[in-house]
């Protein structure tokens, strides 16, 4: 029988919710447009498992979008996904969301992806999606990641969220435009699966929070 996946995604502000069965999606709320600007995870997650004749005793694994992103929507959608796993007795699997974003952007190309989403004033994430690894990732000041986006203009895609206001007397200066913010299903999913054969089986998972600085392993 083929693995159930649950897969929550709700870093960008926007809850969405997948099932997968083996390497096929059959579920995404996304695609559904009474669920569409919904933030009630629950009737995500039930209306997923009532589409598929499933109930969570057919879930094997919980894959869930850990940030960095909407610190309150990402803490409550790891929380749910943490207490649903310990339920359920299975296990939980954190994305990363510039993983996520940054395959569903570069979606096999050979540009590196500069991902981006904005933290604390005047802080951001920043970070790099290339040769399917996320290689670099950083929290950093709004005056590091412009010199990082100016770096990379030429030569990277960019996703995620920013807007960088030009100081006061400072010349005009146009920034790149992000090719998205959230990753589809799909990719997800993919991911996910990736992961799960690769990645050790956790009980729990934490969200990526402003206080916490990493490097990408």
């Amino acid at each position: 029988m083929a693995m159930m996946s649950l897969l929550l995604q709700n870093s960008a502000g926007q809850m969405a919710v997948g099932l997968g069965e083996g390497d096929q999606l059959v579920f995404d709320s996304s695609l559904d447009t009474g669920l569409v600007g919904l933030r009630n995870v629950q009737a995500h997650v039930q209306a997923g498992l009532d589409h598929s004749g499933k109930s969570m005793s057919d879930v094997d694994c919980v894959f869930v979008d850990i940030g960095p992103g909407g610190l309150g929507a990402t803490r409550t959608t790891v929380a749910f996904a943490n207490a649903l796993a310990f339920a359920a007795s299975i296990p939980v699997i954190g994305l990363h969301a510039f993983e996520l974003i940054g395959r569903h952007v570069s979606a096999g190309g050979v540009r590196p992806v500069v991902c981006i989403r904005p933290a604390a004033r005047p802080n951001y994430y920043v970070g790099k999606f290339e040769s399917g690894v996320l290689s670099y990732f950083k929290f950093a000041d709004v005056d590091v990641v412009k010199e990082f986006v100016r770096a990379h203009r030429e030569i990277a895609d960019f996703a995620g969220k920013f807007a960088f206001p030009n100081g006061e007397n400072t010349p005009d200066e146009t920034w790149p435009v992000s090719h998205g913010n959230s990753a589809s299903m799909d990719c997800f999913l993919a991911l996910g699966l990736e992961k799960y054969q690769t990645s050790t089986h956790s009980a729990r998972v934490f969200p990526i929070s402003e206080n916490l600085r990493m490097t990408a392993q």
